[in-house]
């Protein structure tokens, strides 16, 4: 057993096989302190532990997060969550702790299996292989091809071979293979054409020891490059190992994954199972598992050819995802690692383990197929975590937006305009957080400038109470902001010529009366018509005169300011509404307007004119009484020989005309 693990002979030889299982395994003192007992040697490249841990603590090695939730789990009396999801060490991957109560040198502790979660992929292929490459507890080494040289090894190949980063790379393959040069050779030519994948050697190391090894090899392209990526496992002890197998240990018992041999033959049948393997598959005993064949538990007969031949083409088969079936027929999802050993008497067997993951896949399952909902929406779907990083974009809005940046302040920089981002982050992403969600309607920057869009922001929370996504959906309602306008003009404008309607003039007036009282401004309204138009339509039909109308419109509106208001009043009679002018400026228009009409040309109906009514509207006077002013104004006009403008009487000679005092 490694340095500081334990000095209890009784557990020396399963320290032994523990160490050697690819899952970090941790035993902890069932006390508040949870002081370390064990731990493999997974588990200390894991949490970088390094010469005695007897007087260290567990819970100093993990994060606030995840200290907590081991912290509330272990201190349970009846142990409710036997799988704890932990956020992992800092630049490692996370993980999920499997607890079980154990004994270790006759006291209660607990013993936590790490099962190792997929890390978050990165940008490309290379940062991701070289991050694996350079963390994974493996023994690696990067061997070029051409002439054997080690182009690079981790970590753990510096340990093995007790050789320098800096020296190994000086050496050859051939310079630690006890193999001629030219098997060697022939070797790396197999692995990288992929012809075989495994093999059997004997390496030096820089002490000079010779170590008994498997090597994966297969080819890996970075940088334009073609390399040898070769995996090193030591398998010197592994007899000893497998003779361990059968002095069974509490320890061993309670491991959460399934641990088996069976035979090779086409009828094989398992020799050795944990008590896990007789969990997973619901074998009520040893022998019930043993009697059956094994290849009764594979629900796919393809699954099992192509599982086998590729363990006696390979030597191993490393986490193959396996549909298989338990005693009982039911139908489970298992990851199985399998080697393939030859015992001193010639015969073959496998080994290896099977780690029940139905559960991951049913969620798995379950995320792909949101996944494949949200990618098939039309929304804009967007996920950060609670660090305000963003971890997903669906398709929409990928293809909308592109590729988002990282941090959510920044990605919203990229995706909305200033007023949207400032809505957001100051009251849309703090509302959502106390109240657990936020609507309102935003806008995105597209390829033709903003897209107004209705959004929602949703947050989540764990059992904790602390945030633990950000989400948002956007849906753009630009096509509904277009037909609200279009019906809003419609319903304010009039068909034929495009002019503001009677009621939407009389909305206008009352707004504008409003805005001239508070600001003590001037307001005028002008009243014209089409001189003769009945003998228009009776001329030339009303086809002809709803030309006219629509080119009167056209002629008079490009004389206006942009706040003054043109309305068809009714028939061939029309309205203007000019805010911040007094009457001799209306007049003044008037009469620029009753030139142009009179000099455009109507064809084919010549010599059209019109008369104009003009007055200006005092704050007080009722609506009604200024369309009277203008009426007799217009009157006046036409009474006076038509093509004319009047002014309408003030309200002073109204009155005396009406016998007013």
């Amino acid at each position: 057993m490694n340095e500081g693990n334990s000095t209890a002979s009784s557990d020396d030889d399963l320290g032994c096989l523990l160490h050697a299982l690819p899952l970090p395994v941790l035993v902890v003192q069932a006390r508040q302190d949870w002081r370390l007992r064990y731990a493999n040697g997974a588990a200390r490249h894991y949490f970088d532990l390094v010469g005695e841990i007897g007087s260290r603590s567990l819970l100093p090695l993990l994060g606030d997060a995840d200290r907590r939730s081991l912290e509330t789990a272990l201190a349970q009396p009846e142990l409710a969550a036997p799988r704890v999801p932990c956020q992992g060490v800092e630049g490692k991957a996370p993980f999920e702790a499997m607890l079980r109560r154990a004994t270790w040198q006759g006291q209660a502790a607990w013993q936590l299996t790490l099962v190792t979660l997929a890390p978050r992929a990165g940008p490309g292929n290379e940062p991701f292989f070289q991050q694996m490459f350079n963390t994974n507890p493996a023994i690696k080494l990067l061997i070029d091809p051409l002439d054997g040289r080690i182009v690079d090894a981790n970590a753990s190949a510096v340990a093995f071979y007790g050789y320098s980063l800096d020296a190994l790379r000086q050496l050859k393959i051939t310079d630690i293979n006890c193999m001629g040069p030219e098997e060697v050779r022939a070797g790396m030519a197999r692995a990288e054409s992929c012809q075989q994948l495994f093999f059997e050697y004997r390496h030096r190391l820089a002490g000079g020891e010779i170590r008994d090894v498997h090597v994966y090899s297969g080819p890996v392209c970075l940088s334009g490059r073609e390399y040898l990526h070769s995996i090193i496992v030591d398998v010197t002890d592994e007899k000893r190992y497998c003779a361990q197998l059968e002095k069974y240990n509490e320890l061993f018992h309670n491991l959460p994954v399934g641990v088996y041999r069976h035979t090779a033959d086409p009828a094989g049948h398992f020799t050795a199972a944990n008590p896990a393997m007789l969990r997973i598959f619901e074998a009520d005993s040893r022998q019930a598992l043993f009697t059956a064949p094994v290849t009764a538990f594979y629900d796919c007969p393809t699954q099992i050819h192509r599982f086998l031949v590729d363990l006696e083409r390979d030597g191993a088969v490393i986490r193959r995802p396996l549909r298989l079936r338990t005693l009982k027929g039911r139908l489970i999802h298992a990851e199985v690692t399998a080697y393939r050993q030859v015992a001193a008497d010639g015969a073959v067997e496998y080994s290896g383990i099977v780690e029940d993951v139905t559960e991951r896949y049913a969620a798995q399952v379950n995320q792909e197929r949101l996944t494949h909902l949200l990618d098939a929406s039309p929304d804009i779907v967007s996920i950060a975590d609670a660090e305000h990083r963003v971890v997903y974009l669906n398709k929409a809005g990928r293809e909308l937006l592109g590729i988002l940046p990282e941090a959510l302040s920044e990605a919203l920089a990229a995706v909305h305009p200033l007023w949207a981002r400032r809505l957001i982050q100051e009251k849309g992403i703090p509302y959502a957080i106390e109240h657990g969600h936020w609507y309102a309607e935003t806008a995105v920057l597209g390829r033709g400038g903003e897209i107004p869009v209705s959004q929602l922001i949703v947050t989540r929370r764990d059992e904790n109470g602390d945030i633990e996504s950000i989400a948002t959906i956007m849906r753009d309602i630009s096509q509904a902001k277009r037909y609200q306008a279009e019906l809003e003009y419609h319903a304010g404008h009039d068909p034929l010529t495009g002019a503001v309607n009677r009621n939407r003039f009389i909305d206008l007036l009352a707004r504008e009366r409003q805005e001239a009282r508070r600001n003590g401004r001037a307001l005028s309204l002008v009243m014209f018509d089409i001189d003769h138009f009945k003998r228009v339509n009776d001329s030339f039909g009303h086809s002809v005169g709803d030309m006219v109308l629509g080119r009167l419109v056209h002629t008079c509106s490009a004389l206006l300011r942009e706040v003054d208001v043109l309305a068809r009043w009714g028939g061939e009679e029309f309205m203007l509404l000019l805010p911040g002018t007094p009457l001799a400026g209306a007049v003044t228009l008037a009469e620029r307007l009753r030139l142009a009409v009179e000099e455009e040309d109507f064809s084919p109906v010549p010599g059209i004119t019109s008369s104009f009514g003009v007055a200006e509207l005092s704050p007080d006077e009722p609506e009604s009484q200024c369309y009277k002013r203008l009426d007799e104004a217009l009157y006046r006009a036409k009474a006076g020989g038509r093509n004319r403008v009047c002014v309408a009487d003030l309200l002073d000679d109204l009155s005396e005309k009406c016998g007013v005092r």
